[in-house]
């Protein structure tokens, strides 16, 4: 009989993307059944795969948007967390763990993405008397080697990073009330904190990156796994609107300009930002709207505005990314091989923005609100001088180095092993 696998993908779309990749190899490689649970936005983009959706509540643009806090937060104004951002906050994700306990009701194995899954997705899978394992796309188990992506790029050592690991676990209490209610809820008793603890070193990980980005911890546990990238189902038969082809055929390759899912309040400040950038660089530009309702404009018959394309499609197409350095875009421009100019806001973006620095993929990072035209468009020609060809060059030979590991088979061999109670 088939493994019934249920994937808890609370988030954007970078969340359910790699998600799919993988919920696709355990549906060929390993013969389970697998449904996907995510927000309405992305059932088409689960059923296209020819996998189940069951629906979670909320959308998390909308969210963003309504709460004066979250969208300070988007568009990196300080404002302190009052009282009421805080109550807001637990508000946004009231009925969801019921909801991925109902659409985890029949399976064998939960999967639970992201740091919603990591939060109320157990309790789910407990609920239905089921093994469970969380889906990781960035960095999220304690370590001295840095500190938690979501609070910036600094290092404070070893003893400081593991500190700082503590004191964010520790903001998980504003969650409490909500963890304690969808357990009462589900029929759940009270857990202790000890229990807690226990269940936050033994739950299973896998960790949906490479180690040729993010070098193993030496001090994480055998139940953490790096596995390699979930990659996307293969576009290669997508077919372009027949404007984006006549554009990319009629000059030299263009810079992709995208910021995800990020549900900012100025995209026309940096849309007019952007476009200048272009114009002074000399450069081409496809302007992605996303969430951000970037516009190229009209009267610049060089920069062309598209909706979503797939990445695996179009990257490999143009010269360089524009890109807030979400874990999703950041690795795809990896895969494609070339180089970025980063433009990060928020949470990990900031985190995988250095790590392309580092690797030697990007310029130094450039925080999307200390961005301009003019550091915008220097860094676009530091792309096209000599350092340029050390940029492509190692973003290539990433690219290569890649393309011969299998993450999707790594993760499905470790599922296998979940499964079968070895893991």
């Amino acid at each position: 009989m088939s493994p019934r696998v249920t994937i808890l993908a609370f988030g954007t779309r970078g969340d359910v993307a790699p998600i799919i990749g993988l919920a696709a190899g355990l549906q060929g490689d390993l013969g389970a059944d697998v449904s996907v649970a995510a927000q309405h936005p992305y059932e088409q983009m689960v059923t296209d795969a020819g996998l189940e959706f069951r629906l979670l509540p909320r959308d998390t643009e909308s969210d963003t948007r309504a709460s004066e806090y979250g969208q300070a937060m988007v568009d990196g104004r300080r404002m302190r967390p009052t009282k009421d951002a805080l109550a807001g906050m637990r508000r946004d994700l009231v009925g969801v763990g019921e909801a991925m306990a109902k659409a985890s009701a029949d399976a064998d194995l939960v999967l639970c993405e992201g740091p919603v899954g990591g939060l109320l997705g157990w309790h789910a899978a407990q609920a239905c008397g089921v093994r469970s394992a969380a889906l990781m796309l960035q960095p999220a188990y304690p370590t001295g080697d840095f500190a938690p992506p979501a609070l910036g790029t600094r290092s404070f050592g070893r003893f400081g990073n593991r500190t700082a690991w503590r004191l964010g676990a520790a903001g998980e209490r504003v969650f409490a009330p909500l963890v304690d209610d969808l357990r009462a809820s589900l029929g759940l008793p009270d857990q202790s904190r000890s229990s807690v603890q226990k269940r936050k070193r033994e739950w299973i990980q896998l960790c949906g990156f490479s180690e040729s980005v993010v070098a193993r911890p030496r001090d994480w546990p055998e139940s953490v796994h790096i596995t390699g990238y979930w990659w996307p189902d293969d576009d290669s038969e997508y077919q372009p609107p027949a404007e984006l082809a006549s554009f990319l055929e009629d000059g030299p390759p263009p810079v992709y300009v995208g910021l995800g899912s990020t549900a900012l309040s100025d995209g026309s400040e940096i849309s007019d930002m952007v476009r200048a950038a272009l114009r002074a660089a000399g450069r081409r530009g496809l302007v992605n709207r996303g969430w951000a309702n970037l516009d190229g404009g009209s009267d610049d018959p060089d920069v062309l505005t598209i909706d979503d394309v797939p990445h695996s499609w179009l990257l490999p197409r143009v010269s360089a990314a524009i890109h807030h350095c979400g874990a999703g875009t950041t690795a795809a421009t990896l895969r494609a091989g070339i180089p970025s100019v980063a433009l990060p806001g928020i949470m990990d973006q900031p985190f995988w923005a250095l790590r392309l620095h580092r690797l030697g993929c990007a310029p130094e990072p450039i925080p999307r609100t200390s961005a301009t035209r003019d550091n915008l468009a220097a860094a676009l020609s530091a792309l096209s001088d000599d350092k340029g060809a050390e940029y492509r060059f190692r973003a290539r030979e990433l690219a290569d180095h890649l393309a011969r590991e299998d993450g999707v088979a790594n993760a499905v061999a470790l599922v296998e092993r979940v499964l079968a109670g070895s893991a």
